[in-house]
């Protein structure tokens, strides 16, 4: 068995608590984990080309030290794109 990565898990919270429907709608236990886990392989090599793609717009000297913020500002465009979708009505007022 394959085991889920941080992006898979974050975004499966997101679906229990913002996106129930959409959640059921992927089937079972087993299609809802296997979802989540391409979705996660998915996320993890995006951020990597996203990251190399920004480094690579970078002056060479600077991209060592730019590096960890490039991966984050990766991550965060790619969390936008693949996780944080639109919440179901009802759902808004929830925390996660």
């Amino acid at each position: 068995m394959v085991q889920m990565g941080r992006h898979g898990q974050t975004a499966r919270e997101f679906w229990e608590t913002y996106r129930p429907q959409a959640l059921a709608g992927l089937g079972g236990p087993q299609e809802q984990e296997e979802y989540f886990q391409a979705l996660d392989l998915r996320v993890t090599e995006r951020i990597g080309e996203l990251t190399t793609e920004l480094l690579q717009k970078l002056p060479l000297s600077q991209r060592g030290a730019a590096r960890a913020a490039t991966r984050s500002q990766a991550q965060e465009l790619v969390y936008a794109e693949e996780i944080w979708l639109e919440k179901e009505p009802g759902t808004e007022h929830r925390e996660m």
